[in-house]
């Protein structure tokens, strides 16, 4: 038997703002089940987000909520409605291990991420993505590596669109010195990363080893999901993605990062860090062709 579709962030999202109502109504499932004339399982597998509920469904069960706020229900029933920016990615169905991360980061209208070792995805150059998939220790095709690269370099349209993803990153500086792919590959990727000194919506602090200690123990993200109402924290492990959005995960977070941003350099210092880094990355290369 296939595998059922993975749930889209929007399903699980009504899910818990389904069972959030049934709590605020003081409904056990049995009594739910009693009044929406559903099996409990039914009514648990919506809440868990395991079935997209067709927006036709929704209505009665508001209805025997007693859920008559025009705006809350709208705003409800907008989360039963697909979204024409999380279409691009499904034709590589299989290929990335992220597609619940794919769909938040293509519907957050702002981003706040902090990053430990290596140079974020949505500021890879393709050679520095491809490095990046080689060197995972997991064996993968040419055809494969080459596909996942796309994907990431695909990713990045939502800097480029015509509402731009606000994009505020914090970089520890031993992620762009960490030269993965060899001094010429990180001389086009820091380059690259120069660029976004043209992009207002983009804010990209470099995090100082002068800085000395500081909160953040790992890579994580707050993705800002306007349709959602919230945000969503995607924290990156060797042991695995997780999400979080619970309030208080939400504000943790929220705290740990504008701690990050505040010791971070500017972004006029943070550019200038990343252009020393160039002119010394330039002047070895120079140095190693006049030995030759």
């Amino acid at each position: 038997m296939p595998d059922e579709p993975r749930p889209d962030v929007r399903t699980v999202r009504l899910g818990l703002e389904l069972r959030h109502i049934r709590l605020e109504q003081n409904l056990t499932l049995q009594k739910a089940h009693k009044l929406l004339r559903r099996s409990v399982s039914s009514i648990s597998r919506i809440e868990k987000g395991q079935v997209k509920l067709p927006e036709r469904d929704l209505p009665p069960i508001l209805d025997a909520y007693g859920i008559t706020e025009p705006a809350r229900r709208e705003a409800l029933l907008a989360l039963t409605r697909c979204s024409d920016r999380n279409s691009w990615w499904k034709r590589y169905k299989g290929l990335s291990s992220l597609p619940q991360f794919l769909e938040l980061e293509n519907e957050a209208t702002s981003i706040r991420a902090f990053e430990t070792l290596f140079i974020p995805g949505l500021l890879q150059t393709p050679a520095y993505a491809y490095a990046l998939y080689s060197s995972s220790g997991v064996e993968l095709s040419e055809h494969k590596l080459r596909q996942l690269t796309n994907i990431r370099m695909k990713r990045r349209q939502v800097l480029t669109r015509p509402d731009p993803v606000v994009y505020d990153m914090v970089l520890t500086e031993g992620a762009i010195r960490q030269q993965v792919g060899g001094p010429m590959l990180m001389l086009e990727q820091l380059q690259h990363l120069m660029d976004t000194r043209h992009m207002e919506h983009v804010q990209l602090r470099i995090l100082p080893f002068s800085a000395g200690a500081h909160q953040g123990s790992g890579s994580f993200t707050l993705l800002g999901i306007h349709n959602l109402g919230r945000d969503v924290v995607h924290v990156d492990s060797t042991g695995g993605a997780a999400y979080r959005d619970d309030d208080e995960s939400i504000r943790r977070y929220t705290l740990v990062f504008e701690s990050l941003r505040s010791a971070a350099l500017s972004k006029s210092d943070s550019l200038a860090l990343i252009e020393q880094l160039l002119s010394d990355l330039r002047s070895r290369g120079e140095g190693s062709h006049d030995k030759t």
